[in-house]
């Protein structure tokens, strides 16, 4: 048997996603996800998920990109991304962000996160990924961070997962490894969110898996009532991970769903 962690993301980004994800963490399916906690249903999402601190890993999606009512610092990705690799951002506005984000995940779920990763990967990013890391160091961080270094590929989607990796997951490993950080080996999930076969991309995640495998998942119950360029992507995935054809595949593919074992 093969240990597989499914990780859902962006819990807390609305009530059909928040939803989703309790429900997969109920029936088994998911054992990590990475909680929004600018949103203004943290507090009331945070509720439910807090009976399963001891099941699952509850993460901190480090967020720069997405906006909410709180008025959170916020960037679009391609002016992020420029300012990053330019050097341009402001370290204390990044180190605000973080503070603010972590301090609201640990007022609610009374620990730290157990891991952390980032909306859009934004947190392998230079500039970010070095002040992310200095703080978790001053934080006594026991948790792991995700990391892109070692993703399967999908051959229809290479070059986007070579793109994705590329943007500092090796940076982020060296990094990880001197600070004596925890960090997955292996990882799949990356797909172009277009794709309506959401089985057959799982299919191959899941023949290629290696041992400790973190995928990465956006699943929710309903198309969300505000616009989610992602929404019909994550009606798939939650339709598909919920069903007897997911179970099937797993027991095929010799598959153990677990929590994720993460090394230096």
């Amino acid at each position: 048997m093969v240990k597989v962690c499914y990780c859902a993301d962006d819990f807390a980004m609305n009530a059909e996603i928040s939803s989703a994800i309790i429900q997969l963490i109920e029936q088994g399916v998911l054992h990590a996800t990475s909680c929004m906690t600018q949103s203004e249903l943290w507090e009331t999402s945070a509720v439910k998920l807090k009976p399963f601190l001891d099941q699952v890993d509850i993460g901190l999606h480090l967020n720069l990109t997405h906006r909410f009512a709180c008025g959170n610092t916020t960037f679009s990705l391609t002016q992020l991304m420029l300012r990053a690799w330019s050097a341009t951002l402001n370290p204390a506005l990044i180190i605000q962000s973080i503070e603010e984000q972590w301090q609201l995940f640990v007022s609610i779920m009374g620990k730290q996160p157990d891991f952390i990763d980032g909306h859009q990967h934004i947190h392998q990013f230079p500039v970010i990924r070095e002040i992310l890391l200095r703080f978790l160091k001053e934080k006594n961080f026991r948790g792991w961070i995700r990391n892109l270094q070692h993703p399967i590929h999908l051959p229809a989607y290479r070059l986007k997962t070579h793109l994705l990796s590329a943007l500092g997951s090796n940076a982020l490993a060296r990094a990880c490894r001197h600070h004596e950080i925890m960090q997955n080996q292996y990882f799949a999930g990356i797909y172009d969110f277009h794709n309506t076969n959401y089985a057959r991309l799982n299919q191959h995640w899941l023949s290629h898996a290696r041992e400790h495998l973190l995928i990465m998942c956006h699943p929710a119950m309903t198309t969300p009532r505000q616009h989610d360029a992602i929404q019909h992507a994550r009606v798939h995935e939650y339709q598909y991970l919920r069903s007897e054809q997911f179970h099937r595949d797993c027991e095929r593919y010799q598959i153990n769903l677990t929590r994720i074992g993460a090394t230096q």
